[in-house]
């Protein structure tokens, strides 16, 4: 039987010369070499040869941090299996590097700063100004566009000096109340203590029959304010005084009637304007300029404001009560056509005009085409001699009718009859245009081209 081959025999060598141990230290190497026992053995040197190690000692300035502090070079990573040796200016990292301590008296002078001087704006490469600038230069565009627009605005809508018609009164409580024929002292002193003109209606009878009032009230219709004092009552229900006749032209205004009503009764003015206020609140008129009809009327001189109001209000209702019938009030109401009728009352004072003028006013309202009504912007600025300003013509205001379409919000005089039926009753025609002519007559026109034919022949 043959023998079992033996394996190869391992030997390790120590190439320090120490036996093997069976735990290495850390930083020592050591070799294992395996010898075959059929291979020729090669005589190898256990003598270890020392490696030669060169150190150098390397003193590194460390710069102070008053000094511009030095970028330090980047080094590229060595290939792999390729050791870079390294140079003389590379600090050797198994040295201790020592700093040099300077002495305290050493003075070293500082070294200067280079001054920065920054690119000028818009030279820096991918500059983009901040946002407050780029918005600075659309906001002054905007805030130059507004100051233009206000501008523009204030010079063609800015009012003209106007001069309304009635002046503001401050707004009393007042009631109204007519007293009948047949009415007795009791009756009377009884109704005024409903309305609130007087708290005590049997003290205020027996003040009529003390002063031997009770059998002098007159009949009529009064305004009167609340919580009066009896014997201001007793004199407006028993007014013993004079009276005088009072005429009021057609055309006249509120204030025109106010001032001359002063000048009769030679005394301050204002006490027909507070008079026409009180009458709006008894009866919660819109308006009053309009609702005043012009005539002839009685009235006594301690109580002229009061009664001339009223009177003028009263024959106004009075002569309405024959128009009801007028087919255009399924269009317009009584206000509506007491304006119209205002009007054509301040346009002309002839009568035989009021139904052209009213013709043309109606056929222009129900086209929606202003009416270029020169009287109203009159009214408005008070002035009904002198020639209109370019400026109250351009002006766009509530009584211009040359800029503004419809109505105005008020009438601007006290019509008379005539008026009032030109109004109500228009003449059927199908002009749109007419002119009042230096030969005193009135020309009307369908167009404008005609108009205008009209205005160089007759101005």
């Amino acid at each position: 039987m043959a023998e079992k081959p033996k394996p190869p025999k391992q030997l390790t060598l120590d190439l320090e010369g120490k036996e093997e141990k069976p735990k290495q230290k850390k930083g020592t190497s050591s070799h294992r070499v395996v010898l075959d026992a059929s291979a020729p053995s090669k005589k190898t040197s256990t003598t270890r040869k020392k490696p030669t190690v060169t150190t150098r000692s390397i003193t590194v300035r460390i710069p102070s941090d008053k000094q511009p502090a030095v970028k330090p070079e980047t080094r590229v990573p060595p290939a792999k299996g390729k050791p870079t040796p390294r140079t003389a200016d590379q600090p050797n990292p198994h040295v201790v590097q020592t700093r040099t301590r300077k002495h305290p008296a050493t003075k070293t002078s500082k070294p200067k700063k280079q001054q920065v001087v920054p690119p000028k704006i818009g030279k820096r490469t991918s500059y983009r100004p901040p946002l407050s600038m780029r918005l600075l230069l659309p906001l002054l565009i905007a805030l130059l566009a507004c100051t233009a627009l206000i501008l523009l605005y204030a010079h063609y809508e800015k009012p003209a000096i106007l001069a309304p018609s009635p002046p503001v009164v401050e707004e009393r409580d007042v009631v109204a109340l007519t007293i009948e024929s047949g009415m007795t002292a009791r009756t009377v002193s009884l109704l005024l203590e409903q309305l609130g003109v007087v708290e005590d209606a049997q003290a205020f009878l027996a003040y009529l029959v003390e002063e031997e009032l009770a059998t002098v009230i007159q009949t009529g219709t009064y305004i009167m304010g609340r919580n009066l004092s009896f014997s201001e009552v007793a004199s407006m229900l028993a007014n013993t005084e004079k009276t005088m006749d009072v005429t009021i032209p057609p055309g006249f205004t509120i204030s025109e009637i106010d001032d001359y009503l002063a000048n009769r009764l030679e005394g301050e003015s204002g006490i027909f304007i507070e008079a026409v206020n009180d009458l709006a609140s008894a009866y919660q008129l819109s308006f009053t300029e309009g609702w005043l009809l012009s005539g002839t009327y009685t009235v006594h001189r301690n109580r002229a404001g009061e009664e001339l109001a009223l009177a003028m209000y009263q024959k106004m209702l009075r002569e309405l009560q024959g128009l009801l019938d007028s087919p255009l009030l399924e269009r317009y109401s009584i206000e509506e056509l007491l304006i119209v009728a205002s009007m054509i009352q301040a346009e002309t004072q002839d009568v035989t005009q009021m139904e052209g003028i009213s013709s043309v006013i109606h056929n222009r309202l129900e086209n929606g085409e202003p009416l270029g009504i020169d009287a109203t912007t009159r009214y408005e600025i008070g002035d009904w001699e002198n020639p209109i300003p370019t400026e109250a013509l351009e002006t766009k205001s509530p009584y211009n009718t040359r800029r503004k379409a419809g109505l105005p919000p008020s009438g601007i005089c006290s019509p008379g009859v005539d008026a009032l039926e030109a109004a109500f009753f228009p003449k059927d025609s199908p002009y749109f245009y007419y002119l009042h002519g230096y030969d005193k007559a009135i020309h009307y026109a369908e167009t404008y081209e005609e108009h205008k034919q009209n205005i160089s022949l007759y101005r």
